[in-house]
């Protein structure tokens, strides 16, 4: 993988108050005036160490050769911010494996972005200490015990994840969110990690995943989205549940009114590619259906956004009503500014990441009952 050294400058720091009033300012423009992305979302990386049975992405790990370097990821944010970005998101394959992690997220945090991170967990333990950075991370678990180093693939990947958090929680400011994503290799599991979730004093967000292609693939028959892809029956019933689990109080990231529209089948307007760029490692932008939208090394932000190819993309995410990602529901009321809505996310960010004890008698740290029971036989 291609990590020049850093030769651009860093600008001076923007304090915290400056950055996230910039994110909010920012939406505010894109939902008012000029409907284009404030977030850029970049796969810093074709390299992945899991190996999940629900992706497929760690099998384009050979083209990290195309990664970007420091320098080059340092341009491009100059050129998001230029463009009126005002959130980075950093996910790959796995952005830990890169050695540059934090002094990119170094770099975006000065230059005034508000800063996340998605990761599999595996190098959170030990790059903690320099991601002093990051905002808020999101941290892949599927399963309340050592199951989960099953569906991902990687042995010892749950006991890292619990490390990772801990650690990450004790030097860091960063926010913690576990992202559960629900197949039929782990229905039971929603209940007993939100209840983990809890013990650990962090969020929890679910998804289902999604039965679409993977990026990088061609046909269904490669895809494992499609293979572990949940029935109507069951997807219903991972809305119903998620919605129990909210109102019981374990600390969702979803809020009520987006689920309720769910779980009703409610239509609804995806306001994604108003929101969020999705830039590959090697410079190139795709729509949230991986279809290969522009080459970012031949042009910029700006002809992207003025392009033909750009507006018929929002417009046909706006009637697409395909996705199951709760995520993506939950951003979308929240770009319409739904005032219910708003509150609930309020009402998360004053409760979600309140101190709770995280350790049992001995010091260890509090987990779950185990529930092996819950395990799909097949």
């Amino acid at each position: 993988m291609p990590v020049a050294e850093p030769s651009a400058i860093a600008p001076p720091r923007v304090s915290d108050v400056a950055r996230i009033a910039g994110l909010f300012v920012g939406m505010i423009r894109s939902r008012f005036i000029t409907g284009r992305p404030f977030f850029l979302a970049h796969a810093t990386t074709f390299g992945c160490n899991s190996r999940c049975q629900t992706c497929s992405y760690w099998k384009l790990t050979p083209r990290m050769k195309e990664d970007m370097s420091t320098s080059e990821i340092f341009a491009l944010l100059d050129e998001a911010y230029d463009a009126g970005m005002r959130g980075y998101y950093q996910f790959g394959g796995e952005p830990l494996i890169r050695k540059d992690v934090g002094t990119v997220l170094d770099y975006a945090r000065a230059k005034g972005f508000y800063t996340a991170i998605n990761t599999n967990g595996s190098m959170l333990a030990a790059k903690a200490p320099t991601l002093g950075s990051l905002d808020v991370a999101f941290v892949s678990l599927d399963y309340f015990d050592s199951y989960h180093d099953v569906i991902r693939g990687r042995p010892g990947n749950f006991d890292e994840v619990i490390r990772g958090v801990e650690r990450l929680r004790s030097l860091t400011r960063a926010k913690v969110t576990l992202v559960t994503t629900i197949s039929s290799l782990n229905p039971g599991a929603m209940e007993p990690t939100a209840r983990l979730a809890k013990d650990l004093g962090v969020g929890i967000a679910f998804n289902s995943i999604e039965p679409t292609l993977d990026f990088g693939l061609t046909n269904s028959d490669q895809s494992p989205n499609l293979t572990f892809q949940l029935s109507p029956e069951q997807l219903h019933q991972f809305y119903v549940t998620a919605l129990r689990l909210k109102r019981e109080g374990y600390p969702l990231m979803e809020t009520e009114e987006m689920l309720e529209g769910y779980v009703a089948g409610r239509p609804w307007k995806c306001e994604f590619p108003k929101m969020f760029v999705y830039v590959t490692p090697d410079k190139k932008i795709y729509s949230c259906d991986y279809r290969f939208g522009y080459d970012l090394r031949a042009g910029s932000f700006e002809e992207y956004f003025s392009s033909a190819s750009f507006r018929a993309q929002v417009r046909s995410a706006e009637t697409c009503n395909r996705c199951v990602r709760t995520c993506v529901r939950n951003y979308a009321y929240t770009y319409e500014l739904r005032p219910r809505h708003l509150v609930h996310l309020a009402q998360n960010a004053a409760k979600l990441y309140r101190p709770v004890p995280r350790t049992g008698p001995d010091g260890s740290a509090r987990h779950a009952p185990r529930g092996a029971e819950l395990r799909p036989t097949s």
